[in-house]
Order: C-alpha cells, then structure tokens, then sequence
C-alpha cells in the first residue's frame, strides 16, 4: 500500500487517491460532455447513453470510496470480504 495520509477519522492512501481523482476527473469530463450535448440540443439517444455512463462511473467511484472504508476498519477480515462481496452484488444490478 502507499503512504498513508490522515484527515479527521478517515484515512486514504496516497494510492487510492490517486485512483479516485482520475476516476473523478473522467467523472468530471462525462459530466462536461453531457452539459454541452444538453447545450447543442443532441439527440436523446446519445445523451442517454452518456447519463448511463455518468451512473456507471458515479457508482465505481462510491465502490471504490466504500472499499477504501472498509480497509480502513479494524475488522475481522473475514467480515470486511463479505462485506465487499455484497457491495460487488449491489454494483451487478444493473
């Protein structure tokens, strides 16, 4: 794991946030993306597509937060797998 950096109770590594700041900055670029479509009066079906994907990528970057929560825990690490494998079950609804 990478450096550890503390902030109030939570705790990220410099690893992990690096992940979720280009998660983000995609995030982020889809969102621009939609705003100039929804500008330019695009077609729906593209625009959709593209909200789909907003979604999508939103709720990696919840996984990804709620995975770097659960290593963060002092829990039994039997209980922390399970956890993740329903988190995995959530993110498969879809």
């Amino acid at each position: 794991m990478g450096k550890m950096q503390k902030r109030g109770t939570v705790t990220i590594t410099t690893n992990d946030q690096t992940t979720l700041q280009a998660r983000l900055a995609r995030l982020d670029g889809q969102v621009q993306a939609l705003r100039r479509m929804v500008g330019n009066g695009d077609d729906w079906k593209k625009m959709l597509t593209l909200a789909a994907a907003i979604e999508g990528a939103a709720d990696q970057v919840s996984a990804d937060l709620f995975r770097g929560y659960l290593e963060s825990l002092s829990v039994d690490k039997t209980v922390s797998a399970k956890a993740r494998e329903g988190l995995e079950l959530i993110l498969k609804r879809r």
